[in-house]
């Protein structure tokens, strides 16, 4: 961990009372002003998905394509693109700038690539709602938006995010010559530096991809080399995903260190961590091409080089990860006095909302890996491509695993950056506890129509509904209602706590309820066997057999004789 350097408060900073460290006030309203632009695209993005996920259950509450379509590519948008991104941009500056005692490199800067995200979030909403962008989140050629203004505003968003990302490492830069931290990076602000180079590469394949496409929208170029485009695209949205995945995980070990009150620290191995991190950034450009193993613009070999092997590859920092964090609070609550193999288990400080929305979101993080495995080999892909499948894995990753630690990191870091005390801590756990659930019965009946062969995207008249698909629809419904009763519940305490919380700094009124006292009797007793069997008990039993059974499936399959 790096050692932190204060020696007096500086004009522009103040020293948080519950961490130490040094929070400079212009930055800090930068971070809430990216953050509440973040709650400001879930929202618009949770209103799309309540009638694009309504629509899809048997409540048929869109009836029309253009409609639904255009709600459709408004969820897409607003929760993959922007939601992620502000609230990732808000990561960036926090942890580069409080976590190091450091200003921001140039907080003008700062609000102008604020400016430059919120003109391309108002254009590209603009171009959705006024329905002349109906192009979904993938926007394939040859079929275009009807205004070039969705392609400007999709290329000022990432501009923005691009220069956001370059003041991180100026700021760390700034941070290291000042002498503002000793030894290496904290752990947290190393995993969000991997997932800024990661990031990178997605707005280098982003650039092309949409260039590519305003030209041919423009007309200065007659035909589109589709499959030239997907592989670009897929550079920005595979990229992009682990982005996400390489933040969320960075937010993982911060909750873990922030609701154990830092005591974990000394159960976590950083270079391990740090390895696992790495890892990442070398696997995630070569494993692009499972998105495209079924079209045929690219030969087998390549695919399956990059589709199949690339991405089982991406897997294993994955796994280096959760055995790090789970055999980090195993070892905690082993040095703490609780022993036997798997005891420890149940002394895991469920009502703490740190614990709970870090252990959830892992969990949902691996069903959506599970769920994944089946797409990164051809043969399974074929059963399963352009199915419910498909978005099911994406929920359990993109909407469980990362959205539920974003918000989760909101309910600490929201008082350490206003000083106003979480609104209830209360409904903050029955807002993890609801969204957990909501989620997983969405995804997994998901899941189950993409075994049904129930088409993804497409808006399906009552009438072309096959009747095995109407139990998971109506169960898919539900669990978006769940899903949506918990995002709501979020906005509520976030917005509570931003205007109506209780001005404290008193340390124990700010972190009240959100962290675990451990009580340290044997640091020797620390083991993290259990963890290690958890883990490749999921690899190998449910991973393994999914991945079989696929096979088992098709082999079983009617034989097409000619």
């Amino acid at each position: 961990m790096a050692e932190l350097r204060i020696r007096e408060v500086p004009a522009g900073f103040r020293v948080c009372p519950v961490t130490g460290l040094l929070c400079h006030i212009p930055t800090q309203n930068l971070i809430l002003a990216n953050a509440v632009m973040a709650v400001l695209s879930l929202l618009v993005g949770g209103i799309a998905a309540l009638f694009v996920a309504l629509s899809r259950a048997p409540l048929f509450l869109v009836k029309d394509h253009a409609t639904y379509y255009m709600w459709l590519t408004a969820h897409g948008m607003n929760m993959l693109i922007f939601w992620i991104l502000w609230f990732e941009v808000a990561l960036l500056y926090f942890v580069s700038t409080v976590l190091l005692n450091s200003p921001l490199f140039s907080v003008r800067l700062g609000w102008v690539a604020f400016a430059l995200m919120l003109l391309g979030w108002l254009s590209v909403n603009y171009s959705i709602f006024s329905g002349k962008a109906s192009v979904l989140f993938t926007v394939y050629p040859p079929m275009t938006a009807h205004t070039i203004l969705f392609y400007l505003g999709y290329i000022l968003f990432a501009l923005g995010v691009l220069i956001a990302i370059a003041l991180f490492f100026a700021t760390i830069y700034k941070a290291r010559v000042e002498r503002r931290f000793e030894g290496s990076l904290p752990l947290v602000t190393f995993g969000a530096g991997i997932a800024a180079i990661i990031g990178f590469t997605v707005v280098a394949h982003g650039a092309i991809a949409l260039v590519y496409n305003i030209l041919y929208h423009s007309g200065y170029i007659e035909t589109v080399n589709v499959m030239f485009y997907r592989w670009f695209f897929w550079g920005l949205g595979h990229n992009a995903q682990y982005v996400n995945v390489t933040a969320m995980v960075a937010v993982w070990y911060a909750l873990l260190a922030l609701a154990t009150g830092l005591a974990v620290a000394r159960f976590v191995n950083e270079k391990y961590a740090k390895i696992a991190f790495g890892l990442y950034a070398i696997f995630v450009v070569p494993g692009i091409g499972h998105h495209i193993l079924v079209d045929p613009g690219f030969s087998l070999a390549f695919k399956q080089a990059s589709g199949s092997v690339g991405s089982h590859f991406l897997s294993i920092p994955s796994m280096l990860h959760a055995l790090a964090l789970l055999g980090g609070l195993e070892a905690l609550l082993r040095a703490s006095g609780h022993t036997g193999l798997f005891g420890w288990l149940t002394r895991i400080p469920w009502g703490n909302p740190g614990i709970a929305g870090l252990l959830l979101s892992m969990l949902l993080f691996g069903l959506g890996g599970i769920i994944a495995q089946p797409q990164t080999t051809l043969q399974p892909n074929l059963n399963y491509h352009n199915t419910m499948w498909v978005p099911s894995h994406f929920h359990f990753t993109v909407v469980g695993g990362t959205t539920l630690a974003f918000m989760t990191l909101s309910y600490y870091v929201i008082p350490l950056l206003t000083l106003r005390k979480l609104y209830s801590v209360s409904l903050a756990r029955l807002q993890i506890y609801i969204s957990f659930i909501g989620i997983l019965v969405m995804a997994l009946a998901m899941a189950w129509l993409g075994w049904l062969g129930a088409p993804r995207r497409s808006l399906i008249p009552e009438d072309l509904m096959r009747p095995e698909w109407f139990t998971p629809a109506w169960i898919l419904g539900l669990g978006a209602v769940l899903w949506l009763v918990g995002g709501a519940l979020y906005i509520v305490v976030a917005v509570l706590t931003l205007v109506a919380g209780k001005r404290t700094e008193a340390r124990e009124e700010l972190v009240e309820g959100l962290v675990t006292t451990f009580h340290i009797v044997d640091e020797k007793l620390a083991s993290k066997r259990g963890a290690l069997i958890i883990v490749f008990a999921l690899l190998f039993i449910i991973l393994l057999s999914l991945y079989f059974i696929s096979f088992i499936r098709i082999s079983l399959m009617p034989v097409e004789v000619w």
